[in-house]
């Protein structure tokens, strides 16, 4: 029986599409990128193992007519999120508007913690530039000091495809961010078709209305591009992240580590902290810098009252 590895694009109701990537002999397949309507073997049921979409899987045929390809493996996931569902991501497109609604910082920096800790390369996309010029700059020049890669959307000027297909390459990349500034707008745009609905802003609580619903991985050049449904907030407490890690969603931060006077500082009110140093003479950003002491201490804390109540 032949095995043909694949990725899972699409799954509803326990219905899996698969692309395959062709046969595992080593050789040419008439089967690469074919995709096929897949259900999973029973024993991942009862151990209770769900695929995700961007899985990669290995593939049999079933010899069931109605059913004919089976999920028989699910091969090691690099990484795997819970919002949004997905695993294997090499790229987050994290979406966020310059203005309408008004951009919630606290919540990329979460984002970019989860992408520090999970190996994923992070992009922060500014949108509605042409409504807020200026506050567009400001955080593009905030983010790109701290060292990651921002780009502004607008209107006039979108971002577009050939942008995104430069970063992308060969790897799977996901736009996330909250609801209503522009993601599905921007995925649409960018893979050259309507894919997604598109919602608006609430006029009460100038917040977006979700309109993404599921999670699809569309063809994208060499690789895969898809938009996620949008969310307003985000725990680190339910992610097991720990404190010590919350460094690698600031790179602006870690430049400065080795020269602290304690191995273990935390960067918060140690004597000798080249990184407090760094926010007194404006070589970081201080409201970055709060955010990363506020999640620090909030972490920190949690692990603590954790082990109080185990004693």
């Amino acid at each position: 029986m032949t095995d043909y590895e694949g990725i899972i694009t699409k799954g509803v109701g326990g219905t899996y599409v698969v692309r395959l990537r062709g046969d595992n002999s080593g050789g040419s397949s008439c089967m690469s990128g074919r995709r096929v309507s897949c259900r999973i073997r029973g024993l991942f049921r009862n151990r209770q193992i769900l695929p995700q979409i961007g899985d990669r899987v290995i593939v049999q045929e079933s010899g069931d007519a109605d059913n004919p390809y089976v999920i028989c493996d699910i091969l090691p996931r690099r990484n795997t999120l819970t919002r949004p569902a997905i695993a294997n991501v090499d790229y987050l497109l994290l979406t966020f508007a310059a203005v309408n609604p008004e951009p919630d910082l606290t919540l990329l920096d979460k984002m970019l913690i989860i992408c520090g800790n999970l190996d994923i390369v992070p992009v922060i996309i500014f949108t509605k530039e042409d409504l807020g010029e200026n506050e567009a700059m400001e955080l593009s020049g905030i983010y790109t000091k701290a060292g990651y890669r921002v780009l502004i959307s607008s209107g006039n000027c979108p971002v577009t495809s050939d942008d995104i297909k430069q970063i992308v390459g060969n790897g799977t990349a996901a736009f996330a961010g909250p609801s209503g500034v522009g993601k599905s707008t921007l995925c649409n745009s960018i893979l050259g078709t309507k894919i997604m609905d598109v919602g608006e802003i609430s006029d009460r609580l100038r917040r977006g209305k979700h309109t993404t619903r599921h999670v699809e991985l569309f063809d994208f050049g060499e690789g895969f591009l898809t938009d996620t449904p949008g969310f307003t907030s985000l725990s680190l407490l339910n992610l097991d992240i720990d404190y010590r890690k919350v460094r690698l969603g600031y790179p602006e931060i870690m430049r400065f580590e080795g020269g602290c006077r304690f191995d273990d500082c935390r960067h918060i009110s140690e004597l000798g902290c080249v990184v407090t140093k760094a926010v007194e003479d404006g070589l970081i950003e201080q409201s970055r810098y709060n955010r990363y002491r506020s999640f620090n201490e909030e972490l920190y804390n949690e692990r603590n009252n954790y082990r109080r109540r185990k004693i």
